[in-house]
């Protein structure tokens, strides 16, 4: 009996492997136009996204189907917008221009009635855009309740990773508030 339940445990836990599918050779290797790029379940505007990419990424195309492309992602596959998509070429074109860190989130006004001078802080940010650290370069306003208010404005910030050779590479951005 004992025998017979260990066996019954074992097809158990061997039907709940799925057959894993051969990997895809992918058709090309291409880069995000824009500051991200939708993956849909299906080729069409209307099906469910599954995954996002940051500009600048690289994303592998398993085929094509009219405006539409294949893509690799963590689960599997999905499809994007053709036209989202860059070649290498154009892709290093783009990057060789100046890039300037955006705002995803841009922080929140900090005021202060009567308050006059300047706050320069420089946030380190990581390779997701999350501030990291902020350092106090300058403050000419006298107050430090309002230097600790735009610190912490500046690090609910949130930025649009930058992207270079396809990676997400951490920066530091200098923010200046003028009162």
């Amino acid at each position: 009996m004992r025998a017979f339940a260990i066996a019954l445990i074992l097809a158990a836990a061997c039907a709940d492997e799925a057959p894993h599918a051969p990997e895809r050779t992918p058709i090309a290797v291409e880069y995000v136009r824009g500051d991200s790029l939708d993956i849909h379940e299906k080729p069409s505007d209307t099906a469910p996204v599954i995954a996002r990419y940051d500009g600048g990424e690289s994303v592998s195309i398993l085929s094509r189907s009219g405006d539409w492309s294949e893509v690799r992602t963590a689960n599997g596959s999905g499809w994007a917008r053709a036209s989202a998509l860059a070649s290498a070429a154009e892709s290093k074109a783009a990057e060789s221009a100046v890039i300037k860190p955006r705002f995803r989130t841009a922080p929140a006004p900090v005021t202060q009635p009567g308050a006059r001078g300047e706050i320069l802080l420089v946030a380190n940010v990581n390779s997701d855009g999350e501030v990291i650290d902020v350092k106090v370069e300058r403050n000419t306003t006298g107050s430090r309740s309002l230097e600790a208010m735009n610190i912490a404005a500046l690090r609910r910030a949130r930025f649009v990773p930058i992207v270079r050779r396809g990676k997400r590479t951490p920066f530091l951005y200098d923010y200046h508030v003028s009162y």
